[in-house]
Protein backbone atom coordinates (compact mmCIF):
# COMPACT_ATOMS: atom_id res chain seq x y z
CA UNK A 1 0.00 0.00 0.00
CA UNK A 2 1.67 3.47 -1.04
CA UNK A 3 2.16 5.97 1.77
CA UNK A 4 -0.84 8.37 0.02
CA UNK A 5 -2.72 4.97 0.36
CA UNK A 6 -2.35 4.83 3.94
CA UNK A 7 -2.96 8.54 5.27
CA UNK A 8 -6.33 8.31 2.96
CA UNK A 9 -7.09 5.38 5.18
CA UNK A 10 -5.87 6.60 8.46
CA UNK A 11 -8.11 9.90 7.94
CA UNK A 12 -11.07 8.29 6.86
CA UNK A 13 -11.14 6.67 10.37
CA UNK A 14 -10.03 9.40 12.15
CA UNK A 15 -12.82 11.03 10.25
CA UNK A 16 -15.68 8.13 11.35
CA UNK A 17 -14.27 7.92 14.98
CA UNK A 18 -15.02 11.67 15.53
CA UNK A 19 -18.81 11.35 13.96
CA UNK A 20 -18.96 8.75 16.29
CA UNK A 21 -17.70 10.06 19.94
CA UNK A 22 -20.10 13.42 18.66
CA UNK A 23 -23.36 11.30 18.29
CA UNK A 24 -22.28 9.81 22.07
CA UNK A 25 -21.57 13.30 23.44
CA UNK A 26 -25.07 14.72 22.65
CA UNK A 27 -26.87 11.38 23.77
CA UNK A 28 -28.57 12.35 26.78
CA UNK A 29 -28.03 9.06 29.13
CA UNK A 30 -24.92 9.45 30.76
CA UNK A 31 -24.24 5.26 31.02
CA UNK A 32 -24.17 5.03 27.43
CA UNK A 33 -21.55 8.04 26.79
CA UNK A 34 -19.57 6.44 29.72
CA UNK A 35 -19.51 3.13 27.11
CA UNK A 36 -18.56 4.54 24.32
CA UNK A 37 -15.55 6.23 26.47
CA UNK A 38 -14.91 2.80 27.35
CA UNK A 39 -14.84 1.20 23.72
CA UNK A 40 -13.70 4.00 22.04
CA UNK A 41 -9.73 3.29 22.69
CA UNK A 42 -10.05 -0.68 22.28
CA UNK A 43 -12.14 -0.08 19.25
CA UNK A 44 -9.38 1.91 17.11
CA UNK A 45 -6.51 -0.47 18.59
CA UNK A 46 -8.86 -3.51 17.02
CA UNK A 47 -8.91 -1.59 13.81
CA UNK A 48 -5.25 -0.49 13.46
CA UNK A 49 -3.68 -3.61 14.40
CA UNK A 50 -5.42 -4.59 11.14
CA UNK A 51 -3.83 -1.93 9.01
CA UNK A 52 -0.43 -2.68 11.06
CA UNK A 53 -0.43 -6.63 10.11
CA UNK A 54 -1.58 -5.72 7.01
CA UNK A 55 1.48 -3.50 6.22
CA UNK A 56 3.75 -6.16 8.24
CA UNK A 57 2.34 -9.06 5.83
CA UNK A 58 3.31 -7.56 2.31
CA UNK A 59 6.66 -6.33 3.94
CA UNK A 60 7.20 -10.22 4.56
CA UNK A 61 6.42 -11.13 1.08
CA UNK A 62 9.03 -8.72 0.04
CA UNK A 63 11.87 -9.76 2.50
CA UNK A 64 10.82 -13.97 1.56
CA UNK A 65 11.91 -12.93 -1.73
CA UNK A 66 14.74 -10.95 -1.87
CA UNK A 67 15.93 -13.82 0.70
CA UNK A 68 14.91 -16.75 -1.53
CA UNK A 69 17.09 -14.72 -4.50
CA UNK A 70 19.82 -14.98 -1.64
CA UNK A 71 19.65 -18.55 -1.66
CA UNK A 72 19.85 -19.40 -4.91
CA UNK A 73 22.65 -17.39 -5.36
CA UNK A 74 24.75 -19.34 -2.58
CA UNK A 75 23.34 -22.59 -3.86
CA UNK A 76 25.71 -22.11 -6.97
CA UNK A 77 28.64 -21.08 -5.32
CA UNK A 78 31.19 -23.57 -4.86
CA UNK A 79 31.45 -26.05 -2.53
CA UNK A 80 33.36 -25.09 0.13
CA UNK A 81 33.15 -21.57 -0.11
CA UNK A 82 34.86 -19.37 3.04
CA UNK A 83 31.87 -18.53 5.45
CA UNK A 84 32.89 -14.70 4.33
CA UNK A 85 32.09 -14.82 0.87
CA UNK A 86 29.02 -16.58 1.55
CA UNK A 87 27.71 -13.96 3.27
CA UNK A 88 28.71 -11.23 1.41
CA UNK A 89 27.34 -12.43 -1.49
CA UNK A 90 23.67 -12.91 0.53
CA UNK A 91 23.86 -9.52 1.66
CA UNK A 92 24.96 -7.87 -2.27
CA UNK A 93 22.10 -10.46 -3.89
CA UNK A 94 19.28 -9.10 -0.77
CA UNK A 95 20.03 -5.39 -1.09
CA UNK A 96 19.58 -5.69 -4.88
CA UNK A 97 16.67 -7.45 -4.46
CA UNK A 98 15.14 -4.86 -1.62
CA UNK A 99 16.68 -1.58 -2.81
CA UNK A 100 16.12 1.60 -1.04
CA UNK A 101 15.16 -0.17 2.21
CA UNK A 102 18.50 0.23 3.74
CA UNK A 103 21.47 -2.30 3.94
CA UNK A 104 19.32 -5.76 5.51
CA UNK A 105 21.51 -7.40 3.94
CA UNK A 106 24.04 -7.44 6.46
CA UNK A 107 21.60 -8.48 9.29
CA UNK A 108 21.00 -12.32 7.18
CA UNK A 109 22.48 -15.17 9.46
CA UNK A 110 24.34 -17.85 7.25
CA UNK A 111 24.44 -21.45 8.28
CA UNK A 112 26.41 -23.98 6.00
CA UNK A 113 26.30 -27.62 7.24
CA UNK A 114 26.78 -30.80 4.61
CA UNK A 115 25.81 -28.40 1.93
CA UNK A 116 22.74 -27.41 3.58
CA UNK A 117 22.26 -23.67 3.25
CA UNK A 118 20.17 -22.38 5.78
CA UNK A 119 19.21 -18.18 5.77
CA UNK A 120 17.34 -16.86 8.33
CA UNK A 121 17.13 -12.80 8.94
CA UNK A 122 15.04 -10.98 11.73
CA UNK A 123 13.67 -7.81 10.71
CA UNK A 124 10.95 -5.38 12.28
CA UNK A 125 8.63 -2.80 10.89
CA UNK A 126 7.10 0.39 12.82
CA UNK A 127 3.64 0.01 13.62
CA UNK A 128 1.15 3.10 13.05
CA UNK A 129 -1.51 2.26 15.67
CA UNK A 130 -0.29 -0.48 18.02
CA UNK A 131 1.61 2.17 19.59
CA UNK A 132 -1.51 2.79 21.67
CA UNK A 133 -0.79 -0.60 23.51
CA UNK A 134 3.13 1.04 23.35
CA UNK A 135 3.85 -1.71 20.92
CA UNK A 136 6.04 0.39 18.75
CA UNK A 137 7.21 -1.99 16.18
CA UNK A 138 6.60 -5.52 15.10
CA UNK A 139 9.58 -8.52 14.54
CA UNK A 140 9.47 -10.41 10.99
CA UNK A 141 10.96 -13.20 10.86
CA UNK A 142 11.70 -15.03 7.26
CA UNK A 143 13.82 -18.05 6.81
CA UNK A 144 15.26 -20.25 3.05
CA UNK A 145 16.92 -23.46 2.25
CA UNK A 146 18.93 -24.46 -0.54
CA UNK A 147 20.81 -27.14 -0.69
CA UNK A 148 24.42 -26.54 -2.30
CA UNK A 149 25.08 -28.45 -5.66
CA UNK A 150 20.92 -29.95 -4.88
CA UNK A 151 19.48 -29.06 -8.70
CA UNK A 152 20.80 -28.43 -12.12
CA UNK A 153 18.63 -27.08 -14.66
CA UNK A 154 18.46 -26.90 -18.61
CA UNK A 155 16.66 -24.71 -20.73
CA UNK A 156 15.61 -24.88 -24.21
CA UNK A 157 14.14 -21.81 -25.84
CA UNK A 158 12.34 -22.59 -28.95
CA UNK A 159 11.74 -19.20 -30.60
CA UNK A 160 9.99 -18.40 -33.66
CA UNK A 161 12.03 -16.36 -36.19
CA UNK A 162 9.37 -16.73 -38.75
CA UNK A 163 8.85 -13.43 -41.24
CA UNK A 164 5.77 -12.17 -39.38
CA UNK A 165 8.36 -11.50 -36.16
CA UNK A 166 9.85 -8.82 -37.83
CA UNK A 167 10.62 -5.07 -36.72
CA UNK A 168 9.79 -4.34 -33.12
CA UNK A 169 8.66 -7.84 -32.12
CA UNK A 170 12.04 -9.79 -32.96
CA UNK A 171 13.26 -6.50 -30.99
CA UNK A 172 11.19 -7.24 -28.13
CA UNK A 173 11.85 -11.33 -28.16
CA UNK A 174 15.80 -10.67 -28.30
CA UNK A 175 15.27 -8.19 -25.36
CA UNK A 176 12.66 -10.71 -23.44
CA UNK A 177 14.88 -13.55 -23.35
CA UNK A 178 18.49 -12.28 -22.89
CA UNK A 179 16.57 -10.83 -19.87
CA UNK A 180 15.23 -14.17 -18.92
CA UNK A 181 19.14 -15.65 -18.89
CA UNK A 182 20.58 -12.71 -17.58
CA UNK A 183 18.19 -13.06 -14.81
CA UNK A 184 18.98 -16.78 -13.98
CA UNK A 185 22.83 -16.17 -14.46
CA UNK A 186 22.97 -13.56 -12.16
CA UNK A 187 24.69 -14.80 -8.56
CA UNK A 188 26.53 -17.59 -10.14
CA UNK A 189 30.27 -18.23 -10.72
CA UNK A 190 31.16 -17.84 -14.19
CA UNK A 191 32.55 -21.59 -14.11
CA UNK A 192 29.03 -22.83 -13.54
CA UNK A 193 27.52 -26.37 -15.06
CA UNK A 194 23.97 -26.05 -13.10
CA UNK A 195 22.71 -23.95 -15.72
CA UNK A 196 22.50 -24.75 -19.27
CA UNK A 197 20.73 -23.06 -22.18
CA UNK A 198 19.89 -23.74 -25.81
CA UNK A 199 18.19 -22.24 -28.48
CA UNK A 200 16.04 -23.31 -31.18
CA UNK A 201 15.09 -20.03 -33.66
CA UNK A 202 12.96 -21.97 -35.87
CA UNK A 203 11.11 -20.69 -39.27
CA UNK A 204 10.80 -22.71 -42.20
CA UNK A 205 12.97 -25.23 -41.24
CA UNK A 206 16.15 -25.25 -37.64
CA UNK A 207 19.14 -24.46 -38.78
CA UNK A 208 21.41 -26.79 -37.12
CA UNK A 209 24.51 -26.03 -38.38
CA UNK A 210 26.83 -27.04 -41.22
CA UNK A 211 29.37 -27.72 -39.20
CA UNK A 212 27.20 -31.23 -38.33
CA UNK A 213 27.80 -32.33 -42.52
CA UNK A 214 30.06 -35.41 -41.47
CA UNK A 215 28.16 -36.66 -38.17
CA UNK A 216 27.31 -39.74 -37.75
CA UNK A 217 23.39 -39.36 -37.21
CA UNK A 218 23.25 -37.78 -40.57
CA UNK A 219 22.12 -39.57 -43.98
CA UNK A 220 25.43 -39.18 -45.98
CA UNK A 221 24.77 -42.33 -47.89
CA UNK A 222 21.25 -41.75 -48.59
CA UNK A 223 19.79 -44.15 -46.94
CA UNK A 224 16.62 -42.65 -45.68
CA UNK A 225 13.55 -43.00 -47.65
CA UNK A 226 13.06 -39.67 -48.39
CA UNK A 227 16.56 -38.90 -49.49
CA UNK A 228 15.67 -39.13 -53.14
CA UNK A 229 12.51 -38.16 -53.00
CA UNK A 230 11.70 -35.20 -55.94
CA UNK A 231 14.89 -36.60 -58.12
CA UNK A 232 14.88 -38.74 -61.56
CA UNK A 233 17.00 -41.11 -60.06
CA UNK A 234 18.70 -42.27 -56.60
CA UNK A 235 20.47 -39.64 -55.75
CA UNK A 236 23.01 -38.22 -52.78
CA UNK A 237 22.08 -34.63 -51.82
CA UNK A 238 25.38 -34.26 -50.57
CA UNK A 239 27.11 -34.35 -53.90
CA UNK A 240 24.80 -32.62 -55.53
CA UNK A 241 25.61 -29.59 -52.92
CA UNK A 242 29.26 -30.65 -54.08
CA UNK A 243 29.13 -30.70 -58.13
CA UNK A 244 27.27 -27.12 -57.72
CA UNK A 245 30.15 -24.94 -57.80
CA UNK A 246 28.94 -22.20 -56.09
CA UNK A 247 26.61 -23.15 -53.00
CA UNK A 248 27.00 -25.59 -50.12
CA UNK A 249 25.02 -27.00 -47.80
CA UNK A 250 23.84 -24.02 -45.26
CA UNK A 251 22.78 -26.54 -41.94
CA UNK A 252 18.86 -27.12 -42.44
CA UNK A 253 17.55 -30.61 -42.33
CA UNK A 254 14.09 -31.86 -43.42
CA UNK A 255 11.61 -33.52 -41.16
CA UNK A 256 12.35 -37.37 -40.95
CA UNK A 257 9.50 -39.44 -42.18
CA UNK A 258 6.38 -39.92 -39.58
CA UNK A 259 6.66 -40.96 -36.76
CA UNK A 260 10.61 -40.55 -36.10
CA UNK A 261 9.73 -36.50 -36.96
CA UNK A 262 7.29 -36.07 -33.54
CA UNK A 263 9.69 -38.47 -31.46
CA UNK A 264 13.54 -38.22 -30.06
CA UNK A 265 14.68 -41.50 -31.69
CA UNK A 266 18.56 -41.81 -31.21
CA UNK A 267 19.65 -42.32 -35.45
CA UNK A 268 20.79 -45.37 -36.48
CA UNK A 269 22.08 -46.34 -39.90
CA UNK A 270 20.17 -49.34 -39.09
CA UNK A 271 16.78 -47.71 -38.87
CA UNK A 272 17.91 -45.21 -42.17
CA UNK A 273 14.45 -43.32 -41.47
CA UNK A 274 16.21 -42.14 -38.15
CA UNK A 275 19.13 -40.40 -39.47
CA UNK A 276 18.66 -36.59 -40.50
CA UNK A 277 18.53 -35.72 -44.40
CA UNK A 278 19.79 -32.49 -45.56
CA UNK A 279 17.40 -29.95 -46.82
CA UNK A 280 17.60 -29.45 -50.44
CA UNK A 281 15.41 -27.74 -52.48
CA UNK A 282 15.06 -29.17 -56.64
CA UNK A 283 15.53 -26.40 -58.92
CA UNK A 284 12.37 -25.77 -60.85
CA UNK A 285 11.40 -25.13 -64.22
CA UNK A 286 12.75 -22.50 -66.11
CA UNK A 287 11.28 -18.96 -67.12
CA UNK A 288 9.26 -19.62 -63.74
CA UNK A 289 7.96 -16.07 -63.97
CA UNK A 290 6.25 -17.02 -67.17
CA UNK A 291 3.71 -19.48 -65.81
CA UNK A 292 2.11 -17.25 -63.55
CA UNK A 293 4.93 -17.11 -61.28
CA UNK A 294 3.57 -20.39 -59.10
CA UNK A 295 7.51 -21.89 -59.14
CA UNK A 296 9.83 -19.53 -56.64
CA UNK A 297 13.16 -21.65 -57.39
CA UNK A 298 14.53 -21.09 -60.58
CA UNK A 299 18.68 -21.41 -60.51
CA UNK A 300 19.63 -24.01 -62.90
CA UNK A 301 19.03 -24.37 -66.70
CA UNK A 302 16.99 -27.69 -67.20
CA UNK A 303 18.61 -29.46 -69.61
CA UNK A 304 15.75 -31.10 -71.55
CA UNK A 305 12.34 -30.01 -72.14
CA UNK A 306 9.01 -32.57 -71.21
CA UNK A 307 6.94 -32.01 -68.38
CA UNK A 308 6.78 -29.11 -65.69
CA UNK A 309 7.51 -32.12 -63.25
CA UNK A 310 10.31 -33.75 -65.71
CA UNK A 311 12.18 -30.70 -65.74
CA UNK A 312 12.82 -30.35 -62.18
CA UNK A 313 13.49 -33.69 -61.85
CA UNK A 314 15.97 -34.58 -63.89
CA UNK A 315 19.40 -35.27 -62.08
CA UNK A 316 21.57 -34.46 -65.14
CA UNK A 317 21.53 -30.66 -64.20
CA UNK A 318 23.47 -31.04 -61.31
CA UNK A 319 27.05 -31.98 -63.20
CA UNK A 320 29.95 -31.50 -61.75
CA UNK A 321 31.11 -27.92 -61.74
CA UNK A 322 27.89 -26.32 -62.76
CA UNK A 323 27.00 -22.70 -61.59
CA UNK A 324 23.69 -21.71 -59.60
CA UNK A 325 22.27 -18.58 -61.26
CA UNK A 326 20.11 -17.13 -58.44
CA UNK A 327 17.09 -14.48 -60.30
CA UNK A 328 16.15 -11.38 -58.86
CA UNK A 329 14.28 -12.17 -56.00
CA UNK A 330 17.63 -11.87 -54.06
CA UNK A 331 18.65 -13.32 -50.98
CA UNK A 332 15.52 -12.76 -49.13
CA UNK A 333 13.51 -16.05 -50.12
CA UNK A 334 17.74 -17.85 -50.43
CA UNK A 335 17.36 -19.27 -53.84
CA UNK A 336 19.05 -22.04 -53.99
CA UNK A 337 19.04 -25.41 -52.97
CA UNK A 338 18.66 -24.27 -49.39
CA UNK A 339 15.48 -22.43 -50.69
CA UNK A 340 14.44 -21.15 -47.29
CA UNK A 341 16.81 -21.98 -44.73
CA UNK A 342 18.43 -18.47 -43.50
CA UNK A 343 17.36 -17.80 -39.97
CA UNK A 344 19.82 -18.18 -37.49
CA UNK A 345 21.45 -21.16 -36.25
CA UNK A 346 20.57 -23.21 -33.81
CA UNK A 347 23.00 -23.25 -30.41
CA UNK A 348 23.04 -26.63 -28.21
CA UNK A 349 22.82 -26.72 -24.72
CA UNK A 350 25.81 -24.23 -22.74
CA UNK A 351 26.65 -22.92 -19.78
CA UNK A 352 28.44 -20.38 -21.43
CA UNK A 353 26.24 -16.72 -21.10
CA UNK A 354 28.04 -15.05 -23.75
CA UNK A 355 27.56 -18.04 -25.97
CA UNK A 356 23.66 -18.70 -25.31
CA UNK A 357 23.38 -14.54 -25.67
CA UNK A 358 25.10 -14.44 -29.11
CA UNK A 359 22.75 -16.91 -30.22
CA UNK A 360 20.01 -14.46 -28.96
CA UNK A 361 21.31 -11.26 -30.67
CA UNK A 362 22.09 -13.10 -34.01
CA UNK A 363 18.15 -13.60 -34.22
CA UNK A 364 16.59 -12.43 -37.74
CA UNK A 365 12.68 -12.87 -39.05
CA UNK A 366 12.08 -14.52 -42.17
CA UNK A 367 10.03 -17.67 -43.53
CA UNK A 368 7.39 -19.23 -42.62
CA UNK A 369 6.33 -20.69 -39.38
CA UNK A 370 7.16 -24.48 -38.79
CA UNK A 371 5.99 -24.75 -34.97
CA UNK A 372 6.47 -28.73 -34.78
CA UNK A 373 10.22 -28.54 -36.49
CA UNK A 374 11.29 -25.81 -33.88
CA UNK A 375 9.67 -27.77 -30.94
CA UNK A 376 10.92 -30.86 -31.50
CA UNK A 377 14.67 -29.44 -32.28
CA UNK A 378 14.52 -27.87 -28.72
CA UNK A 379 13.48 -31.47 -27.19
CA UNK A 380 16.74 -32.90 -28.56
CA UNK A 381 18.62 -30.35 -27.21
CA UNK A 382 17.66 -31.34 -23.70
CA UNK A 383 17.95 -34.92 -25.10
CA UNK A 384 21.06 -37.11 -23.50
CA UNK A 385 21.16 -38.93 -26.89
CA UNK A 386 22.25 -37.82 -30.58
CA UNK A 387 22.52 -35.62 -32.19
CA UNK A 388 22.95 -33.53 -28.60
CA UNK A 389 24.39 -35.38 -25.93
CA UNK A 390 24.79 -32.18 -23.64
CA UNK A 391 21.42 -32.88 -22.02
CA UNK A 392 21.50 -35.16 -18.77
CA UNK A 393 20.20 -38.59 -18.38
CA UNK A 394 15.87 -38.43 -18.02
CA UNK A 395 16.68 -40.29 -14.82
CA UNK A 396 18.93 -37.96 -13.21
CA UNK A 397 16.50 -36.40 -10.22
CA UNK A 398 18.86 -33.96 -9.52
CA UNK A 399 18.17 -32.37 -13.01
CA UNK A 400 15.02 -30.25 -13.96
CA UNK A 401 14.59 -29.97 -18.18
CA UNK A 402 12.88 -26.84 -19.11
CA UNK A 403 11.41 -25.77 -22.67
CA UNK A 404 10.04 -22.46 -23.37
CA UNK A 405 8.36 -22.58 -26.60
CA UNK A 406 6.94 -19.27 -28.50
CA UNK A 407 5.20 -18.27 -31.30
CA UNK A 408 3.84 -15.61 -32.74
CA UNK A 409 1.19 -17.02 -36.01
CA UNK A 410 0.00 -20.59 -36.88
CA UNK A 411 1.81 -23.34 -38.41
CA UNK A 412 2.36 -22.42 -42.27
CA UNK A 413 3.88 -24.11 -44.99
CA UNK A 414 2.64 -22.10 -48.58
CA UNK A 415 0.26 -23.60 -50.72
CA UNK A 416 0.98 -23.21 -54.57
CA UNK A 417 -1.32 -23.96 -57.94
CA UNK A 418 1.46 -25.92 -59.04
CA UNK A 419 2.03 -29.51 -59.23
CA UNK A 420 4.07 -29.31 -55.80
CA UNK A 421 1.05 -28.42 -54.07
CA UNK A 422 3.49 -26.02 -52.35
CA UNK A 423 6.85 -24.22 -51.87
CA UNK A 424 10.00 -26.44 -50.40
CA UNK A 425 9.97 -26.64 -46.85
CA UNK A 426 10.96 -29.22 -43.96
CA UNK A 427 8.27 -31.59 -45.25
CA UNK A 428 9.48 -31.27 -48.82
CA UNK A 429 6.60 -30.52 -50.81
CA UNK A 430 3.10 -31.37 -49.91
CA UNK A 431 2.47 -33.46 -53.05
CA UNK A 432 4.62 -35.77 -51.57
CA UNK A 433 2.27 -36.68 -48.69
CA UNK A 434 4.55 -36.65 -45.85
CA UNK A 435 1.58 -35.02 -43.76
CA UNK A 436 -0.95 -37.27 -44.25
CA UNK A 437 -2.19 -35.03 -46.98
CA UNK A 438 -1.92 -33.80 -50.42
CA UNK A 439 -4.29 -31.07 -50.68
CA UNK A 440 -2.98 -27.48 -51.47
CA UNK A 441 -5.70 -26.25 -48.84
CA UNK A 442 -3.26 -23.89 -46.57
CA UNK A 443 -6.03 -24.69 -43.61
CA UNK A 444 -5.89 -28.86 -43.82
CA UNK A 445 -1.89 -28.12 -44.17
CA UNK A 446 -1.95 -26.27 -41.05
CA UNK A 447 -4.70 -28.75 -39.44
CA UNK A 448 -1.89 -31.85 -40.54
CA UNK A 449 0.81 -29.86 -38.61
CA UNK A 450 -1.27 -28.99 -35.80
CA UNK A 451 -1.64 -32.94 -35.03
CA UNK A 452 1.99 -33.35 -35.64
CA UNK A 453 2.45 -30.74 -32.93
CA UNK A 454 0.20 -31.90 -30.48
CA UNK A 455 1.80 -35.60 -30.85
CA UNK A 456 5.26 -33.53 -30.38
CA UNK A 457 4.10 -32.34 -27.16
CA UNK A 458 2.72 -35.08 -25.45
CA UNK A 459 6.03 -37.09 -26.45
CA UNK A 460 7.93 -34.34 -24.76
CA UNK A 461 6.04 -33.93 -21.57
CA UNK A 462 6.15 -37.90 -21.43
CA UNK A 463 9.91 -37.97 -20.75
CA UNK A 464 9.13 -35.04 -17.72
CA UNK A 465 10.17 -31.96 -19.58
CA UNK A 466 7.99 -29.31 -18.37
CA UNK A 467 6.89 -27.12 -21.21
CA UNK A 468 5.98 -23.12 -21.22
CA UNK A 469 4.18 -21.73 -24.17
CA UNK A 470 3.78 -18.33 -25.20
CA UNK A 471 1.59 -17.05 -27.58
CA UNK A 472 2.64 -13.44 -29.41
CA UNK A 473 0.30 -11.37 -30.69
CA UNK A 474 -1.96 -14.14 -31.46
CA UNK A 475 -5.78 -14.42 -32.51
CA UNK A 476 -5.98 -17.63 -34.04
CA UNK A 477 -8.12 -19.68 -31.86
CA UNK A 478 -7.10 -22.95 -32.80
CA UNK A 479 -3.46 -21.95 -32.59
CA UNK A 480 -3.59 -20.63 -29.26
CA UNK A 481 -5.95 -23.99 -27.72
CA UNK A 482 -2.74 -26.28 -29.56
CA UNK A 483 0.00 -24.12 -27.35
CA UNK A 484 -2.47 -23.89 -24.25
CA UNK A 485 -2.76 -27.67 -24.96
CA UNK A 486 0.88 -28.09 -25.39
CA UNK A 487 2.16 -26.45 -21.90
CA UNK A 488 2.66 -28.44 -18.93
CA UNK A 489 0.06 -27.13 -17.01
CA UNK A 490 -2.85 -23.88 -17.62
CA UNK A 491 -0.27 -22.35 -15.68
CA UNK A 492 2.75 -23.07 -17.71
CA UNK A 493 1.06 -21.03 -20.46
CA UNK A 494 0.82 -17.25 -21.48
CA UNK A 495 -0.90 -15.30 -23.92
CA UNK A 496 1.20 -12.17 -24.18
CA UNK A 497 -1.11 -10.14 -26.92
CA UNK A 498 1.64 -7.02 -27.60
CA UNK A 499 5.27 -6.05 -28.13
CA UNK A 500 4.92 -4.66 -24.33
CA UNK A 501 3.81 -7.30 -22.75
CA UNK A 502 6.59 -9.86 -23.51
CA UNK A 503 9.09 -8.69 -20.90
CA UNK A 504 6.89 -9.12 -18.20
CA UNK A 505 6.03 -13.11 -19.61
CA UNK A 506 9.86 -13.86 -19.60
CA UNK A 507 10.20 -11.99 -16.15
CA UNK A 508 7.43 -14.00 -14.30
CA UNK A 509 9.04 -17.54 -16.14
CA UNK A 510 12.25 -16.46 -14.85
CA UNK A 511 10.81 -16.10 -11.24
CA UNK A 512 9.30 -19.41 -11.30
CA UNK A 513 12.31 -20.83 -12.27
CA UNK A 514 14.85 -19.35 -9.71
CA UNK A 515 12.38 -21.20 -7.22
CA UNK A 516 13.09 -25.20 -8.82
CA UNK A 517 16.50 -24.37 -6.73
CA UNK A 518 14.87 -23.69 -3.21
CA UNK A 519 14.13 -26.44 -1.16
CA UNK A 520 12.26 -24.49 1.60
Amino acid sequence: MSQDSKEMRQTGLAKAFRSLRTRFAKSEHGNIAMLFGLMLVPLIFAVGSAVDYSRAAQQKVALQTALDASALALGLMPAGSPQGDMETMAAQVFNANFPGQGNWGSSIVVSNVNGVIDLTLVGDINTLFMGLANIHTMDINVASQVVVGGGTIEIAMVLDNSGSMGGSKISALKDAAEGLVNTLFTGMPPSTTDLSFSLAPFATFVDIGESNINASWMDTNALSSIHSENFSSPANRFDLYNNIANVHWEGCVEARPYPYDVQDDTPSVGIPDTLYVPSFAPDNRDDSRGDGGVYWNDYLPDMISGSNEDRQENIGKYYNGVNAQPDNLGTTYNIGPSFLCNQSELVPLTSNQANILDGIGNMVARGNTNIVQGLVWGWRTLSPSEPFTQGRAYTDNRNQKILILLSDGANWITPSRNFNKSLYSAYGFIKDNRLGTVSASSSMITARMNDRTAEACTNIKNTGITIYTITFDLNDSNTIDMMRNCASSNSHYYNSPSVSDLDGVFEEIAEKLRQLRISR
